[in-house]
C-alpha cells in the first residue's frame, strides 16, 4: 500500500511544477520589456513585407523572405506560449484570431496577412499609454487607432494592387505608383488613374473603395462629436466664466453619491439659484446621472483638485462653500482618498479662511487632519450609515423619521438660524415654547461659542440661558425667520 501514495504524490508534485512554470511563462508574457520587443517586431515585420514586395522582381528578396520567416516564427511561438497560458481558450481564440490569421505560413501571397499585426501594434500602444498618459490615454487610442486602419488600408491596397496587377512595362510599374493610386482612390472612394484588369486585382479596388468610405464616415462622425463637444464648452464658459463666479459652491471629487447631493442642495429655495462647480479627474462627466438637476447652474471642470492652479482656476477664493467628496474617479484605495481629500481641504482653507467646508471621509482616524485644517463638518459616511442602522434597530420604525428629516424635499428638517433677539435672556425650556409658538418647530439644540470654537449643545438642561450669540437649530417644515 505504500507505492500508491508514492505514485500520487509525484504526481502532484508535477502538477504543481507544471502549474508553477505556467504562472512564470505567463507573468513573463505580461511584462513591459516583451510589449516593447513585440512592437519593435511588428514594426520591422511590415517593413520587411514592404521591401520583399519590391525586390522580389529583382531576385533579392530571398534574404528577406528568410528574415521575414524568422520573425514570423517568433510570433508563432509567442501565440503558442499564450495558448498554452490561457485560462480559458475559447478567450484566447477571441482574442487573437487577427493575429493568428498573420501567422499562416503559407502562400507567398498571403504574407500581406502579416500587416494585420499593425492592429495588434495599436493595441499594445494604448494598453502603454492607458497606463501612463491619464485622461488623455482616450484622446490617444482613438487617434492611434485612427492611423494604423488608414495605414493597414494604405499599405495593404498597395501591395495586394502591386502583387496582382503590376507590370514594369505598363500600370503599376513599382510600388511608388501603387502607394499613390491606393492613397487617391481611397479619398475619393473610386478609382483614380490606372485601372485593374485581373479579377484579384478589382477585389483589391473594391476593398480600398469601400474602406475609403468608411473611414470618410468615421473621420466625420469623430470631427463633428469634438466640433459639438467643443461649441458646447464654448457656450457654457460664455454664459458665466468660472473666473466671474461669485458665492458658488464648489464640489471636489466624485462618486456615486454625488448627484444625490446636488439634488439635495437643489431642493433647498435658497440654493436654488447658487452656482455650482464640479471638479474632479472625469474620464467622462456624469451627466446621466444628473438628470434631474437644473443643469444651467452646473459647471464640470476637469483636473486634479488638490492642486493650487485648478483650485485657483475655479473661483476658490470667491467661493462660499466647499464640498469635499472621496472622489472615486480613479482607482486609489480608502487611504490614498483621504490623503487626498485632507491635502485639498488645507489648501482650500489656506487660500480661503472664510469658506465653509464639508468633508466626506473614509475612516475617522483622518479626522484630526481635518479639523487642525479648519474643516468646519466632517462626514465619515460607512459611520453614519451604521449609526442610523442601529439607531432604527433600538427604535423600531425611526428610518422614516430620520430619513424625512435629513432631507429638505419632504416634511420637517433641521435648520440652524441666529437666536431671534426677544429670546436673549430665555431659559432653553422657555424657548422651546417660543419655538412651538413662533415657527411650530421644536428646539433642539444651541450651538454657542466658547474660546475661538463653536460649541453644539443638544438638549441642553431646561434651565440653560439662551446668549445673544447663540446659533438654535430647530425642527420645522420651513426655514424660520427671526
Amino acid at each position: 500500500m505504500l507505492p500508491l501514495p508514492s505514485f500520487r504524490s509525484r504526481d502532484a508534485l508535477n502538477t504543481a511544477s507544471q502549474r508553477t512554470l505556467k504562472d512564470q511563462v505567463s507573468q513573463w508574457l505580461q511584462e513591459p520589456g516583451l510589449e516593447f520587443l513585440l512592437m519593435g517586431l511588428i514594426v520591422a515585420s511590415v517593413l520587411l513585407v514592404v521591401a520583399e514586395a519590391e525586390l522580389n522582381r529583382t531576385g533579392l528578396g530571398q534574404p528577406l523572405q528568410r528574415l521575414g520567416d524568422g520573425i514570423n516564427g517568433l510570433f508563432m511561438l509567442e501565440l503558442s506560449l499564450r495558448y498554452w497560458t490561457a485560462n480559458r481558450k475559447a478567450r484566447f481564440f477571441q482574442n487573437y484570431w487577427l493575429d493568428i490569421l498573420s501567422v499562416v505560413p503559407l502562400w507567398r501571397g498571403l504574407r500581406l496577412l502579416r500587416l494585420l499585426r499593425l492592429l495588434r501594434l495599436g493595441i499594445l500602444l494604448n494598453r502603454r499609454l492607458a497606463r501612463r498618459a491619464g485622461p488623455l490615454s482616450t484622446s490617444l487610442s482613438l487617434q492611434i487607432g485612427i492611423f494604423l486602419v488608414i495605414g493597414l488600408i494604405l499599405i495593404g491596397g498597395t501591395l495586394a494592387i502591386y502583387q496582382f496587377e503590376g507590370d514594369p512595362e505598363g500600370n503599376f510599374s513599382n510600388l511608388n505608383e501603387a502607394f499613390w493610386w491606393s492613397v487617391f482612390t481611397m479619398i475619393a472612394a473610386e478609382p483614380i488613374g490606372a485601372e485593374a484588369s485581373t479579377g484579384p486585382g478589382r477585389l483589391v479596388t473594391l476593398v480600398v473603395t469601400l474602406s475609403g468610405l468608411t473611414m470618410f464616415a468615421v473621420l466625420t462622425g469623430i470631427v463633428s462629436a469634438v466640433m459639438i463637444e467643443r461649441l458646447r464648452e464654448a457656450l457654457e464658459v460664455r454664459l458665466m466664466e468660472l473666473d466671474e463666479l461669485r458665492g458658488h459652491i464648489v464640489i471636489c471629487g466624485w462618486n456615486r453619491s454625488g448627484h444625490l447631493v446636488i439634488e439635495e442642495l437643489q431642493s433647498d429655495p435658497k440654493l436654488r439659484e447658487c452656482p455650482i462647480v464640479i471638479v474632479a479627474e472625469f474620464v467622462e462627466t456624469p451627466e446621466r446621472d444628473l438628470r434631474k438637476v437644473d443643469r444651467s447652474q452646473l459647471y464640470f471642470h476637469t483636473g486634479d483638485y488638490t492642486a493650487l492652479d485648478v483650485l485657483e482656476s475655479i473661483g476658490i477664493r470667491q467661493a462660499s462653500q466647499a464640498i469635499l467628496l472621496a472622489d472615486s474617479t480613479r482607482p486609489r484605495s480608502d487611504q490614498d482618498r483621504d490623503a487626498r481629500t485632507v491635502l485639498a481641504a488645507l489648501t482650500i482653507e489656506k487660500l480661503n479662511p472664510s469658506i465653509h467646508t464639508c468633508a466626506q471621509l473614509l475612516d475617522r482616524r483622518n479626522d484630526v487632519q481635518m479639523r487642525v485644517a479648519g474643516v468646519e463638518d466632517v462626514v465619515v459616511g460607512d459611520e453614519m450609515t451604521s449609526h442610523l442602522i442601529a439607531t432604527s434597530t433600538r427604535n423600531r420604525g425611526l428610518t422614516d423619521i430620520l430619513a424625512e428629516l435629513l432631507t429638505v424635499q419632504i416634511g420637517n428638517q433641521f435648520y440652524k438660524v441666529p437666536l431671534p433677539k426677544s429670546w436673549v435672556g430665555l431659559t432653553f425650556a422657555q424657548g422651546s415654547l417660543r419655538a412651538k409658538q413662533d415657527f411650530d418647530g421644536i428646539l433642539v439644540a444651541i450651538e454657542r461659542r466658547q474660546g475661538g470654537s463653536r460649541t453644539s449643545r443638544v438638549n441642553p438642561p431646561a434651565d440653560t440661558e439662551l446668549l445673544e450669540d447663540d446659533l438654535i437649530v430647530v425642527i420645522a417644515r420651513q426655514a424660520p425667520h427671526s
